[in-house]
């Protein structure tokens, strides 16, 4: 497995594992929700950046990747513990790239950092396709 597959793994293990899953919290007595006005015309289409394209998409995994392999390089113990989780079976990696972020917070964080262009880019854009997992179909094409 070349190096930059390696860091995409650990970029996607690292999103999910960073991730912290907000629940609504359901009120004693919910408040009424107005009815809708009637639709008189089409729904706007949402406003797409004019940056929102493959290539700035390739460009922004590019650097991401490089910072990554720039942070594991400078952190062999979190270059290790990443590796090594990615060798077991996905459903046992994930449960230990969790166990691992827990117990190193600062880690994670640090890790949050260096993905936040990718999770800015996805917002602004309005993927509903994580960056590094479309990446992933075009290693497979």
């Amino acid at each position: 497995m070349s190096n930059v597959r390696r860091s995409l793994i650990v970029a996607l293990a690292t999103v999910g594992a960073g991730a912290v899953a907000a629940l609504p919290v359901a009120a004693a007595e919910p408040t009424p929700t107005p009815s809708p006005a009637p639709a008189t015309s089409a729904p706007a289409e949402p406003v797409v950046a004019d940056d929102c394209n493959a290539a700035t998409l390739a460009s922004t995994i590019s650097t991401v990747t490089a910072e990554l392999s720039t942070y594991f390089a400078a952190h062999p113990d979190v270059n290790q513990a990443l590796i090594d989780a990615t060798r077991q079976p996905a459903f046992i990696a994930v449960g230990q790239f969790d166990g691992y972020f827990a117990d190193h917070p600062d880690e994670a964080n640090d890790l949050r950092a260096i993905q936040a262009p990718l999770n800015e880019y996805k917002d602004r854009c309005g993927l509903q396709v994580a960056p590094t997992d479309a990446l992933a179909v075009l290693a497979e094409v």
